[in-house]
């Protein structure tokens, strides 16, 4: 009950008129209620107690008449209500997209989260409405309740206290009944998570190949039919709860059935009720029993209904893009500087950290690369700047100030960025790149041009206009992963924005567009900061000024490729060996390079002292630095 002031705001925000409606059609309801009470009794009495056939008659009229005008009335207000419903929870469902879209990024990863949306998706706002609904029904059974306790308080107590010891056995039965309903369900959102995720990799055509080519459906059917197993059980736990709930309601049903007829019987033949007095009570103690379970069941779902509000109450609040922080003003001019003081970041739930104590400074114009194996912290490092992520420990400035201050929106449009897991949505080609109602088809045939897509483009009935998924639409296009990179690509130069992230972007690119791509960037770095996160060494030597190498969320080394070069120099070595040695040294030292020559085997090896009688040393490059920082001879890998 606490939580329903939270839910009648919003819906109060949406529509004001619904809960007027509510309340009117509620208080129509309840004069139904006490004239179908009333008008048997005056009826009754004309027809048999004291005949008097005219004024029966007008009752009859009067009371037909009165009904029908209220049902009709009630009906149009309950088409008007239904009408608001539709509105209102369309509205609620934009807001919960744009809260959705609007979430700290890493709370999306968090399993909590998601347990809390797929709650949220069983009780949409249609349950909400209807809680309202039940909590405005309940105070028009409340009020029933006490005219007819004032009707039957004339006739026999017993009654009452009948009523009221199984009114409070099933309230105390059902609130357990709800209680465990709620834990159950609470229990099996995981399971329900993981049974969608296996409906849609069998359902998903994106995930066809990999399901033919593989025959993986026998395998999929197996993992669902495991976690079908596990709902099984918790809606076992459920069904139990209930059929317990339903066998005491219909047993408690019966004893309060009889007990009334047989109470009643008893004033019949004790006091001798007329038949207009008994129809009365006959109808009030009837009323009576439906508007006690009707109150029992309102205030049960309300108390259930609140453990979900509280759900929603928990989303709303979770951490924002644009936090409570984020409302001072970008700076304008040229200066663009940023720097990461002491950053570290953890996971929630993770016992280590991703990255840890991180200090860097990058100014405007700068060319970055970010190197390191996979999960080093590369794509963790960039989603902090991007503001995905917020910093465990530290903080990242801009001109000095800490971001999460700025308006994210203000900061983030001088970001632009290009992931390795990019996404292409079921619009135009053009839309895709400039992601607006409103663009210019000039600047977005500029930036498909500039990424190297024309060509692919111009061979289109549609050309930049052709929409993207066959699926969704007629006439749609499918791009092979290279073009879709480089439309992605196309979408981060249109935005023209200050910095430039780029995640493993020559990710399915050939050999030649990984050129294109690298001479691209170099064309377009003047003025713009440029972040490279990758672990294709040949891509950051022809892009990036300055190189970082991260180890494990550590920033281990920092330099230009020179610099870097020369920190290992005197630990490359050259050796010349026969097939059977050269199978030895590959098992035992770090090898860059083989190369085969007039039957013998030329290896360049990485490692800080002489390997061999023999060998040479020769001069280092990006690879072998990436290797000599990377490679742990005791594992054999980096």
């Amino acid at each position: 009950m606490r939580k329903l002031p939270f839910i009648m705001k919003k819906v109060h925000a949406y529509d004001a008129g619904w809960i007027y409606a509510v309340s009117l059609s509620e208080i129509i309801a309840l004069l139904i209620t006490f004239m179908n009470i009333y008008a048997p009794k005056y009826i009754f009495r004309y027809l048999f107690d004291t005949p008097f056939y005219k004024a029966a008659f007008m009752v009859i009229s009067l009371y037909g008449s009165c009904l029908l005008v209220l049902q009709l009335i009630r009906n149009k207000i309950n088409f008007k209500i239904t009408k608001m419903e539709e509105s209102i929870c369309n509205a609620y469902t934009i807001d919960m997209c744009k809260i959705k879209a609007g979430l700290l990024f890493m709370e999306l990863e968090n399993n909590k989260t998601m347990d809390l949306i797929n709650e949220l998706k069983e009780y949409d706002m249609r349950s909400f409405l209807k809680t309202i609904h039940t909590f405005l029904n309940a105070i028009a059974q409340l009020l029933t309740v006490f005219g007819i306790v004032a009707i039957m308080s004339r006739l026999n107590l017993w009654i009452l206290l009948l009523l009221s010891g199984i009114f409070t056995a099933n309230y105390f039965v059902v609130k357990k009944m709800e209680q465990e309903g709620y834990k159950y369900m609470t229990e099996v959102q995981p399971s329900e998570r993981k049974e969608q995720y296996y409906l849609n990799v069998m359902g998903d055509f994106r995930y066809g190949k990999d399901v033919r080519v593989y025959d993986m459906l026998p395998f999929i059917k197996y993992k669902y039919s495991l976690v079908a197993e596990e709902m099984g059980r918790c809606y076992k736990k459920i069904f139990s709860s209930n059929l317990r709930a339903y066998i005491f309601e219909n047993a408690t049903s019966v004893i309060e059935k009889g007990g009334i007829y047989a109470l009643l019987a008893y004033e019949v033949i004790r006091k001798g009720l007329k038949v207009g007095d008994f129809t009365l009570y006959f109808n009030a103690v009837n009323r009576f029993s439906d508007s006690i379970n009707a109150l029992l069941k309102g205030y049960l779902s309300l108390s259930k209904m609140g453990l979900y509000i509280g759900d929603l109450e928990k989303f709303m609040s979770l951490p924002r893009m644009d936090g409570p922080r984020g409302e001072e003003p970008m700076e304008s001019g040229e200066r663009f500087d940023l720097e990461l003081e002491d950053v570290s970041f953890r996971y929630p739930g993770a016992a280590g950290y991703a990255l840890r104590h991180v200090n860097l400074r990058i100014a405007a114009g700068e060319r970055l690369a970010i190197v390191g194996a996979n999960g080093a912290g590369k794509t963790t490092l960039v989603k902090l700047l991007l503001r995905l992520y917020v910093p465990t420990e530290g903080r990242i400035l801009l001109n000095g100030r800490d971001i999460r201050g700025f308006r994210y929106d203000e900061y983030i449009r001088e970001f632009s960025a290009v992931f390795q897991d990019y996404k292409l949505f079921a619009f135009s080609l053009a839309e895709n790149v400039c992601l607006s109602r409103e663009y210019s088809e000039g600047e977005a045939m500029e930036a498909i041009r500039k990424s190297g897509l024309s060509g692919r483009v111009s061979e289109l009935p549609l050309k930049e206009k052709t929409p993207l998924f066959k699926a969704y639409n007629e006439g749609g296009v499918e791009l092979s992963g290279g073009e879709g990179q480089k439309l992605a690509i196309a979408r981060a130069l249109h935005k023209k924005s200050r910095v430039v992230v780029l995640d493993e972007p020559t990710a399915g690119l050939d050999p030649g567009e990984r050129i294109r791509f690298r001479n691209l960037i170099s064309r377009l770095a003047k003025g713009r900061i440029i972040l490279l996160a990758t672990h294709i060494v040949s891509d950051v030597e022809y892009i990036a000024k300055e190189i970082l190498l991260l180890r494990k969320g550590t920033l281990v080394m920092q330099g230009t490729p020179r610099e870097l070069e020369q920190s290992i120099q005197g630990k490359v070595w050259e050796v010349s060996a026969n097939e059977a040695d050269m199978a030895l040294m590959v098992d035992t030292y770090c090898v860059s390079n083989i190369k085969q020559q007039d039957g013998s085997y030329l290896l360049r090896i990485v490692d800080d002292g002489k390997p061999l009688r023999g060998a040479k040393p020769v001069s280092p490059n990006l690879d072998e630095v990436f290797l000599h920082t990377f490679f742990q001879p005791s594992e054999g890998q980096i």
